[in-house]
């Protein structure tokens, strides 16, 4: 049940950010066990004042389109899992027209007590967990 914050600089095209959210959705189905219509995601444009992304830390060469996807999901999933996402979305991304160093994804855990899916209802109580 991951949440996806896709924030993109908005001079992007709206078929390459749909791309680079269909790749964010894509690895989390084929690395993370996430089923595929368990998607939520939010994109948000944001103009060059509103992104201040150093253009090469840690020895990266960013371009203007460089764009940042934060995951939050439950926590669970194993280091080569995380990896193999990393490499999914990444791959995904420079299928979409990205460079390489322009996408990078930070993930967030944390439980489903967290969680409420509607109703006001605590998902860790669907799940029969405290």
């Amino acid at each position: 049940m991951p949440l996806a914050h896709i924030h993109v600089p908005e001079v992007l095209p709206a078929d390459k950010i749909r791309r680079l959210a269909d790749a964010v959705h894509d690895g989390l189905v084929s690395t993370c066990n996430v089923p595929f219509n368990d998607r939520f995601q939010l994109i948000f444009q944001l103009d060059g004042e509103r992104m201040i992304i150093d253009r090469h830390f840690p020895d990266v060469s960013r371009t203007p389109e460089a764009s940042i996807v934060q995951i939050l999901f439950l926590r669970g999933r194993t280091v080569e899992q995380k990896k193999a996402l990393f490499q999914h979305i990444a791959a995904g991304a420079v299928e979409a027209g990205f460079s390489g160093d322009d996408i990078m994804v930070c993930l967030v855990e944390n439980a489903a007590l967290d969680w409420s899916l509607g109703r006001g209802q605590c998902f860790a109580d669907r799940l029969g967990e405290e």
